[in-house]
């Protein structure tokens, strides 16, 4: 059977519906309503004993769930995986897409695009992070700085994950390797695209791409919250509801968060509530969190859709992000709840949130827990605040509009020189050997192998 799009993405409903999942989901759906032969291949956060490829089915829309069968499958050391790749090609013979269009790779392998472009396929690319700028995915160093430097070993070898026995010759060896992959993959696609500029000028000054390959294209919104009734405004006899909402890692700072709530907590007790939805990354960080919660008015709600969050009736966004942000769909959410907001001053979050937002230095909880008092104790605020939300994102309809010229354009146009050629698979297996070897140096027994 022949389709017209193949979905790509690192993770999808019902297992997770972060906002890169919500907005793959939202546009194959709309593509499906509009006649389109559409399907989705996505990676699991789950570990199988093999590679295993599960059919699955997503409100009618058809899924290939991938699992991976190695451990810390996130590692940027671990972003090549052989039986991936060959579990990727068998789908591409089988479903054969007239187009691929790429979300992400982590969970998957780093050389979607280039099986592609072997196979004759056009894939374009939507870049919802700074993954290939970054082998710790988000531009946030170790010690909790936004980073913008190149991505190279000179510049990431002292904060890039690792297990701690590796040689720093092997660190190397698999940044540089990952730098070329990903400008590889951005070489071969047929189109690269961005929600907002500054994601592709941080882009372009840090790994090579030229500026140029990138396409600015403003995400669609389609509306969660239509038919529901509007939410209230606050009332001084009652307490401030403050949420968080989407994926909850610690790049989205809600261990930041907590720390604030808990000073606005002593400052002003008894007047405001958080509520926290959204699955947790790991038991690990979910246990930080409910310690940090300790005795304080918060709700953990775990996994939500938008029925839950609306009754939730939050009274004011907070989103504050450690890592540079590359949209924020949330951000279109509270808006059309008719709410003001709380970002950080990184990336597009104060750009987009503009005159509806206070921006707070990321990662500074006391600067984080003023904002959050200003809503305490002034109630004109939040009036202030809502009315100046700025123009709707635009609408899924127009934003699919734009992509179906965009893979058009794919589909019909030669397909140009790359500025970057593929990794070799020998260069590939090498570093696997190296990585190998420098693991066994750790076991093997004095005197060798018996």
């Amino acid at each position: 059977m022949a389709i017209d799009v193949l979905h790509v993405i690192h993770q999808f409903p019902p297992e997770s519906r972060g906002g890169s999942e919500s907005y793959a989901f939202d546009l194959a759906q709309r593509q499906r309503a509009r006649g389109q032969q559409v399907e989705v291949l996505t990676g699991s956060k789950h570990w199988q004993e093999q590679v295993t490829v599960e059919r699955d089915e997503v409100e009618g829309l058809p899924v290939h769930r991938l699992h991976r069968n190695d451990l810390y499958f996130d590692h940027h050391a671990k972003m090549w995986h052989p039986e991936v790749e060959t579990h990727f090609v068998r789908l591409l013979r089988e479903r054969r897409p007239s187009l691929v269009h790429v979300h992400h790779w982590v969970r998957l392998t780093c050389n979607l695009v280039e099986l592609c472009w072997r196979h004759g396929i056009p894939a374009v690319v939507t870049l919802h992070d700074y993954y290939t700028s970054c082998p710790r995915a988000f531009r946030r160093r170790a010690d909790d700085e936004a980073c913008r430097r190149s991505l190279s070993a000179a510049s990431c070898s002292d904060c890039v994950p690792r297990y701690g026995y590796e040689p720093k010759s092997e660190i190397d060896a698999g940044i540089e390797l990952y730098a070329d992959h990903f400008r590889a993959e951005l070489s071969l696609a047929a189109n690269v695209m961005v929600a907002v500029g500054s994601t592709a000028d941080l882009l372009a000054q840090t790994t090579g791409v030229p500026r140029d390959r990138y396409t600015v294209l403003p995400l669609g919104y389609k509306p969660r919250f239509a038919g529901m009734p509007a939410l209230s405004a606050p009332s001084t006899s009652s307490p401030l509801r403050f949420a968080f909402w989407g994926g909850v890692g610690r790049h989205k700072g809600v261990d930041v968060l907590l720390r604030a709530f808990r000073l606005l907590n002593a400052a002003r007790p008894g007047r405001s509530q958080l509520h926290i939805l959204g699955g947790v990354e790991s038991p690990q960080f979910e246990a930080e969190l409910t310690k940090l919660a300790v005795g304080l008015p918060v709700s953990f709600h775990g996994a939500f859709d938008a029925a839950k969050l609306h009754a939730t009736a939050p009274h004011v966004g907070v989103f504050p992000s450690t890592c540079i942000e590359t949209f924020g769909l949330v951000l279109d959410e509270c808006f059309e709840l008719q709410l003001p907001c709380i970002t950080s001053d990184l990336g597009a979050l104060p750009e987009r949130a503009g005159g509806a937002g206070l921006s707070t230095r990321a990662g500074d909880e006391r600067n984080l827990a003023e904002a959050l008092q200003r809503f305490v104790d002034e109630p004109g605020l939040w009036s202030q605040l809502r009315d100046q939300r700025p123009a709707p994102s635009p609408t899924l309809d127009a934003h699919v509009e734009a992509m179906a010229a965009i893979y058009e354009r794919a589909r019909q146009q030669p397909r140009r020189p790359p500025f970057a050629g593929p990794v070799s698979p020998e260069r590939r297996v090498l570093f696997l050997q190296q990585q190998r070897e420098s693991a066994l140096s750790k076991l093997i027994p004095p005197g060798g192998p018996r």
